[in-house]
């Protein structure tokens, strides 16, 4: 049975941040043609702000956000500012420090792979679904996700980028109807965003992330256990591991 997906929870060394007023359009808002109105549309821009400031480098991990200054440049109340940062801090982006306020989430080497491996596991349980599914529905529903992705994907734009890469994996998981994976889905996509964060600032390649994704298209359409197995732990595992060798490099001794 296929449950709808539920909305999308709003929905990844300390050097502080300031956001420029030419900086504070969100997607949400700049779609909107105006600013927003209701303390809901003002929260999501202040969410939406920061997660764009995240998946473009300029917020980079274990960096702090003032309150103040966010606040003057988006526009909005403290109390609004706070409650979107108590948000994004819940769902897994940032982090918050008694008496220093917040600060973009840091992964340790070992946290990524501890992501990796329950992400395998939660793929695997999507991708079974999917391929078992007897309709077929599941499938059709995955390769529009996947058409979606290899269009946005040519893009230059980082942030147009990463939001299909997102959609691309909630794709994953929205074909397989299976509700639990979709009510687990914000956390599971903030640290993807952060994970994505820190592979945009070490490694930089389109190709071979796109040449990954093709490959585990590939052992989906096969419907075949080992295939499927092994696309992702290169998909993932090794992916992680090999992001965790980059950052150990950049910040171990002689790194500059």
């Amino acid at each position: 049975m296929r449950f709808p997906p539920p909305g999308r929870a709003s929905a990844p060394r300390c050097k502080e941040t300031v956001i420029s007023e030419t900086q504070a359009a969100s997607p949400r808002a700049a779609a909107a043609n105006g600013a927003p109105t209701g303390n809901t549309e003002r929260r999501q821009r202040v969410v939406d702000e920061i997660k764009r400031r995240i998946v473009t480098g300029e917020l980079r991990p274990g960096q702090r956000i003032v309150e103040a200054e966010l606040t003057s440049a988006l526009g909005v109340s403290r109390p609004t500012a706070r409650e979107a940062l108590n948000q994004l801090s819940r769902d897994g982006y940032l982090v918050q420090e008694a008496y220093r306020g917040h600060r973009m989430a840091h992964l340790e080497a070992e946290s990524l792979l501890e992501i990796a491996r329950v992400r395998v596991a939660l793929d695997t349980e999507a991708i079974t679904e999917i391929v078992r599914d007897p309709s077929g529905e599941g499938m059709r529903l995955l390769e529009r996700s996947w058409e979606e992705f290899e269009e946005a994907s040519r893009s230059e734009d980082p942030l147009l980028v990463h939001e299909a890469h997102l959609r691309f994996h909630r794709g994953i998981w929205e074909a397989a109807g299976n509700y639990l994976l979709m009510r687990i889905w914000p956390v599971v996509e903030a640290q993807m965003t952060i994970v994505l964060a820190y592979d945009q600032f070490a490694r930089r390649d389109s190709v071979r992330a796109h040449a990954v994704h093709q490959g585990l298209m590939r052992a989906i359409r096969s419907g075949e256990d080992a295939q499927i197995r092994e696309a992702l732990e290169i998909h993932t595992i090794d992916s992680a591991r090999g992001l965790a060798f980059l950052l150990g490099a950049e910040t171990g001794p002689g790194a500059h």
